[in-house]
């Protein structure tokens, strides 16, 4: 189903970068017609790894694809230079404040270093976020993947969004008081913007019309709780994860070890599909490498060999062709 949002979120190390860059690129080469976004809250830059090319702010025909675009933000590096702007501005404030109670002035000043610094989990990437709304509202792309950093901050921060919301409307509050100070009223500009910012994200990411998140996982016994954990979070969330992929499938070959693994594998899988078949979740899985997936060839083979898991009696990898 058509999507302007489609996430990939789960835990570090099973692969979700890698499956986001190899949909987005299949995607973009199924539909030359329409502009396909890939971005990236991961502060670890691996969409670059991905590609094999340099990604950084912004880079256009990604892997040789003309509609296909990337980007990737450190969202504690851009909140923390947010930040430093604030601390500027409210040294700049009371610095230029002579009248009135120097008590209430020294109090106030203080108040809002502490609320610069006390900033609620996952706003950063939330308010980061706010780029891709501002994109869609452009209708700049019909489709943007999004690359989320590893499961913690952006659920934390959807399951209390009154939290950060409520932080801001107290640094409004306190700045209202100087509003007669232009300094004051350009800050509280920048922080109504910013409300305005994740309320509409918020509501982005909750309607299953427009966005759809797809678990990655690993075929571990860990990997399973944490996935059965993190669905439970989403369905709190009106967030529904519509399919789940499952990475590092071991190949059928004559290897004894490798027979062994795979069986074990396969337990896991199962319990993943019993799991995972009374939330209606769409599931696939994809075969362990012989090596580190980058580029578009690499990518291009990694999303080809994505296969069906949620029927009963399918198998779960076929032999690679040679």
């Amino acid at each position: 189903m058509e999507r302007k949002i489609v996430i990939f979120g789960g835990k570090g190390g099973v692969g979700k970068t890698t499956a986001a860059a190899a949909y987005a690129l299949a995607l973009g080469k199924a539909n030359p017609e329409e502009k396909i976004l890939v971005f990236s809250t991961d502060p670890a830059h691996s969409l670059s790894d991905s590609f094999d090319e340099e990604i950084g702010e912004q880079k256009h025909g990604v892997a040789g694809q003309a509609n296909l675009d990337a980007m990737e933000i450190d969202p504690g590096k851009w909140f923390e230079d947010l930040k430093q702007r604030y601390r500027t501005w409210t040294d700049e404030l009371f610095a230029s404040l002579s009248g009135g109670s120097r008590m209430e002035i020294k109090f106030d000043r203080e108040a809002m270093r502490e609320l610069v610094e006390l900033t609620p989990p996952g706003i950063d990437e939330i308010a980061a976020l706010g780029t891709i709304s501002d994109l869609l509202d452009l209708e700049q792309y019909q489709t943007i993947v999004l690359d989320t950093a590893p499961t913690g901050h952006l659920i934390r921060f959807l399951e209390l969004p009154q939290v950060a919301l409520s932080w801001i409307r107290t640094f409004i509050k306190l700045l209202l008081k100087y509003k007669d100070v232009m300094r004051a009223n350009q800050v509280a500009e920048e922080l109504v913007a910013m409300s305005k910012s994740i309320k509409k994200v918020i509501a982005l990411l909750t309607d299953p019309e427009r966005c759809e998140f797809v678990g990655v996982a690993i075929p571990e016994r860990m990997s399973l709780e944490e996935t059965v954990d993190l669905a439970k979070s989403l369905e709190k969330l009106k967030v529904p994860m519509g399919k789940l992929l499952i990475n590092g499938v071991v190949p059928v070959n004559d290897c004894k070890f490798c027979q062994s693994r795979r069986k074990m594998q396969e337990q896991v899988m199962e319990e993943f599909r019993a799991k995972f078949r009374r939330r209606a979740v769409e599931i696939f899985v994809a075969p362990q490498q012989p090596h580190e997936i980058t580029g578009a060839k690499d990518l291009q083979r990694h999303f080809q060999e994505w296969k069906n898991f949620s029927r009963k009696g399918a198998k779960a990898q076929r032999k690679p062709q040679k």
